[in-house]
């Protein structure tokens, strides 16, 4: 039986993510780990603000958790599932219905229409055309994007549009799991204060579990839960 089907509902999982002696290299040569982390837990609902410096390990511990990499040894355990010990296939298929993912970059296709990006994600996490359009439908205002801008190329709109729309895009699934990689880079504080307000309220709005990533101490205010990854990442300092 397929595990995505399995998943308990967002009210009865208690831990959303858990990882345990995990630790993955890029060069499988070299005998020191760049991530170690021993044991690591996220409540269920939890919004965490996971802050350090550039090549300390954030983004690469985010590939991790979204399965585009996977550790060496260890587990990473999501929604009380073997996450790292599940086939390629199944991977995605758990991504695409249980987690969203804003990238810096936001990775939205400059050339297809937004509602067109939109769809897609929607098509692999499995969920209906009826029920995109319910949930575009309230998440635009909240976004301050307008429809009209559901027919234009993704490439076409401004930074701080196509950052609202991968918002959108990562929510469409309602996502268990959120996780956001230093999207504030490109924008002034307004803007920035704007994004954190909207994106906090829409996971409260769906229990969506928030692991938001930044070398930006300003932006921890917004978090009760804060950590930084040389706290999490032992391979960074002598223990291994």
């Amino acid at each position: 039986m397929d595990s995505t089907s399995d998943i308990k509902s967002k009210q009865q999982v208690e831990l959303a993510i858990k990882l345990e002696n995990m630790s993955y290299k890029y060069d499988k040569t070299r005998i020191k780990p760049d991530l170690f982390v021993a044991d690591w837990q996220v409540q269920a609902r939890q919004h965490v603000f996971l802050k350090g410096e550039s090549g300390s390990g954030k983004t690469t511990l985010l590939n991790l958790l979204a399965g585009v990499l996977v550790p060496n040894s260890g587990e990473i355990t999501l929604l009380g599932e073997p996450f790292s010990q599940l086939s390629p296939q199944k991977i995605d298929a758990f991504r695409a219905k249980h987690i969203g993912v804003v990238y810096q970059q936001f990775n939205l296709i400059p050339f297809v229409s937004v509602l067109k990006n939109v769809q897609l994600a929607a098509h692999f996490g499995g969920t209906c055309a009826d029920q995109v359009e319910q949930t575009l439908a309230d998440l635009l205002p909240k976004l301050a994007l307008s429809t009209d801008c559901l027919r234009q190329a993704a490439g076409e709109l401004s930074v701080g549009q196509q950052q609202r729309v991968a918002i959108a895009r990562a929510l469409i699934n309602h996502p268990d799991i959120l996780l956001v990689d230093e999207p504030t880079s490109a924008l002034d504080s307004a803007a920035r204060d704007a994004f954190m307000e909207v994106l906090l309220a829409l996971c409260n709005k769906f229990n969506t579990t928030l692991l938001f990533v930044s070398h930006d101490p300003q932006l921890q205010e917004y978090f009760k839960s804060r950590i930084n990854i040389a706290e999490l990442n032992t391979a960074q300092g002598d223990a291994i």
